[in-house]
């Protein structure tokens, strides 16, 4: 069977403007299946459905994604950060900035 395959990046800026490619695959076919078929390592694999990094038609897909016929496989651009690093780092800076300034609240203060 024939589906598509496209490499989504974040200098595509949420606009498509190449062409899918096409790849022919085993009936049945599942995501893993056809990650593998495309040349990625099990390494690879692993990362990419661990980071959430694979969809079909704009829906994430889990390794036993059965693919039918025309679907359209999209390999997305890859985490270049750790997610739960990144809030731990808003926690601390909000909390940080929170003590810094004595005597304000947080949240919206009313004009009197």
């Amino acid at each position: 069977m024939k589906i598509q395959v496209i490499y989504l990046n974040s200098e595509d800026g949420g606009v498509l403007e190449r062409t899918p490619l096409d790849l022919e695959v085993p009936t049945p076919c599942t995501v893993h299946r056809a990650l593998a078929i495309l040349g990625h390592s099990s390494a690879e694999l692993e990362q990419l459905l661990a980071q959430r990094a694979v969809a079909v038609f704009g829906l994430y897909a889990t390794p036993d994604t059965q693919l039918e016929a025309g679907d359209r496989l999209e390999i997305l651009d890859m985490l270049r950060f750790d997610p739960k690093e990144s809030r731990r780092r808003r926690a601390a800076h909000k909390q940080a900035t929170a003590t810094a300034r004595p005597g304000r609240r947080s949240g919206r203060q009313s004009k009197t």
